[in-house]
């Protein structure tokens, strides 16, 4: 399907025609309950969507065009674990492992590996698992990358410090990254959990090598195994690796890494926050699953949030969005998104390998704020271009103790609405043109209640359904990766000595 053929497109850019002269101020003076009426709630997140180019005409024609892109049928067929990935003939159904599915054997199966993982994990918590000197291990270093490692590490440092065993991450090839935590380690209460969905990723196999080197020669005479974790689908390759199979937790094939961090991969946040902490994760995340099951598409907010993104990228011209979140314990959200949409959206052909015609994701970045007002905002406020920025901010923090956080949620209020007003909003005379900020660049603003397991699972199954959303409307398939694999292959070609290049 080629979404640009159906009239709602074509509304949609008679809408874009009509906005073309209006500013973002003026509409707020044309609507006082502007603010209300673009606000939007789903599973304790608050979404405040007024600071767009947006009316009520123009979220209509968005939400047509989803409906008439088939999004409810899909949303069924992915939440229902029907195949939605053709490429590689796989379902999507990561929403299972936070919501029992309604086929038992599946529902009792992932049950089980949950509950292995998060026992491990509470032993680990109670001091009750010992290194090959029979003392008990006070460290988890969690060796993996791409969705084995951004998932787990963002939501591992978005709940604090940890409760339990100290819990590092290491995923870069540079030997550099894996040496940092070794620094901190001891050798004889040291457990490396190495997660990698094929259990042959060469980032992860390298440095579970290192590591393994380093604990023969930190700690001579301890054994490996007493020291070895495995997460992975392919449980026979851990196995032979020489990991003991109590030690090794499994997931389904058919759940994505990006889409993984709900199952043992998110073994990490487990043992530094609890059982009960990962299982508030995914009752935020079966939440916000519901809601978008269930919502009527006009105040759904993943489908929202989605249209209005590529109202933005398709009908705007952009091809950037920043992600500014206000809590330095969420610094690692716009990098988890970067990989969530990226990898998601990064298609040039649709479902049935046709070349595009329209543009699909956006570049996406971002930096934790108040830092990123010493730094893009500069260009956000007064450069040549605009782009849509996502501010999120804590709204426990309104009333903390802590100035400081009181000054986070005043500092991102405030930066939104000086981009949507400039220096209007001053009152002072004319500044000159080298001070000049003219506002009218878009922004919305999501609020999560507190930095809590539940909020940030919602949070983040949010997005997930957010990118689906997009990859509906494009007619892409958001669940395969090819594009990643071409430079591994291109390196195999030469470790073998084969010539790559006529």
């Amino acid at each position: 399907m080629n979404p640009t053929e159906l009239p709602e497109w074509s509304a949609l850019a008679q809408r874009r025609r009509a906005l073309d002269q209006v500013r973002i101020p003026a509409l707020f003076q044309s609507d006082p309950k502007r603010e209300e009426r673009f606000r939007f709630e789903a599973a304790t997140l608050v979404a405040d969507l007024s600071r767009n180019f947006l009316d009520t005409e123009t979220m209509s024609a968005l939400v047509a065009l989803a409906r008439a892109t088939g999004l409810e049928a899909r949303r069924d067929a992915l939440l229902g674990g029907a195949i939605v990935n053709p490429s590689e003939q796989r379902p999507a159904w990561h929403t299972a492992l936070r919501t029992a599915p309604a086929d038992g054997a599946t529902a009792s199966r992932l049950a089980m590996d949950r509950e292995r993982f998060l026992q491990f994990a509470q032993a680990l918590r109670a001091g009750q698992v010992r290194g090959a000197g029979g003392e008990a291990i006070d460290t988890v270093v969690c060796i993996g990358i791409g969705g084995s490692d951004l998932g787990p590490r963002l939501v591992t440092e978005a709940l604090g410090p940890s409760s339990g065993p100290r819990v590092m991450f290491a995923s870069n090839l540079d030997s550099a990254d894996l040496q940092e935590s070794l620094r901190r380690c001891a050798p004889a209460t040291t457990l490396f959990a190495c997660i990698s969905k094929s259990f042959s990723t060469l980032e992860t196999m390298e440095n579970l090598g290192a590591a393994l080197a380093w604990l023969k020669a930190e700690g001579p005479g301890l054994a490996p195994a007493s020291h070895l974790a495995a997460v992975t689908s392919q449980p026979e390759r851990a196995c032979a690796f020489g990991i003991d199979p109590e030690r090794i937790f499994t997931f389904p094939d058919w759940v994505g890494g990006r889409f993984s961090l709900w199952s043992a991969c998110g073994i990490g946040i487990a043992v530094a926050h609890g059982r009960e902490a990962f299982e508030d994760l995914l009752e935020g995340a079966g939440a916000l699953d519901a809601h978008f099951a269930q919502a009527p598409l006009e105040s759904n907010l993943p489908t929202l949030l989605g249209m209005l993104g590529l109202w933005y990228v398709n009908f705007w011209g952009v091809n950037s969005r920043a992600v500014i979140p206000y809590a330095h314990r969420l610094r690692k959200l716009p990098a988890y998104l970067q990989q969530l949409e990226m990898e998601s959206l990064g298609k040039r052909v649709d479902l049935s390998g046709r070349a595009l015609a329209i543009d699909t994701g956006p570049v996406v970045w971002g930096e934790v704020g108040s830092n990123a007002q010493h730094s893009v905002f500069q260009w956000l406020h007064q450069g040549t271009g605009w782009i849509p920025l996502d501010i999120l901010l804590v709204a426990a923090n309104d009333e903390s103790s802590d100035a400081r956080l009181r000054q986070l949620n005043q500092f991102a209020r405030a930066q939104a609405d000086a981009l949507a007003w400039g220096d209007a909003l001053l009152g002072a005379a004319s500044p000159p043109p080298h001070a000049a900020c003219c506002g009218n660049r878009p922004s919305t603003l999501i609020s999560l209640p507190r930095l809590d397991a539940r909020s940030i699972g919602a949070l983040l199954a949010l997005h997930e359904h957010r990118v689906f959303v997009q990859s509906v409307a494009w007619s892409v398939n958001a669940f395969d990766q090819w594009g990643v694999e071409i430079g591994k292959r291109l390196m195999a070609l030469r470790n073998q000595g084969s010539s790559v290049r006529q």
